[in-house]
């Protein structure tokens, strides 16, 4: 006798652009689990070139650096567990950075890069929002 939901394949999701919100989501996570443990690589020493190394840091790079090793962690984690305060964090860090590379750039550098990164990453996430919640209205 065979069991007709073992042997039945996956339903389609009732709301796909909420999967791809919620894998986009996780992939930014793992980014910026990245990022932070990047900062802390600074922070413990362990590249000793002029300028990447802790010790040797102005005294903004030193705070920016502090601030984004706990900060993206704290990002990457809400961003993973999917609760509201992730997406908060997220979005605080990317102004931040966007603002670090741009407003303050006499300081901290322009980096077109980080900029781009984190403007198409938000302009993605309000696309992949907006599309979920207007299937969600149009399923009822």
């Amino acid at each position: 006798m065979i069991d007709n939901e073992v042997t039945q394949l996956p339903s389609e999701p009732d709301n796909p652009y909420a999967l791809a919100l919620d894998v986009y989501l996780r992939g930014v996570a793992a980014i910026l689990l990245l990022l932070g443990l990047r900062q802390w690589l600074y922070i413990a020493g362990v590249f000793q070139d002029d300028g990447w190394s802790f010790e040797t840091m102005s005294t903004q790079w030193r705070f920016v650096t502090i601030h984004l090793a706990v900060v993206d962690l704290v990002a990457a984690v809400g961003l993973w567990m999917r609760v509201a305060w992730g997406n908060v964090i997220w979005i605080y860090v990317a102004l931040f950075e966007i603002a670090m590379h741009t407003v303050f750039a006499e300081t901290f550098g322009l980096n077109l890069f980080v900029v781009s990164f984190h403007v198409i990453a938000l302009l993605v996430f309000v696309g992949l929002l907006v599309m979920s919640r207007r299937h969600e209205a149009a399923t009822g």
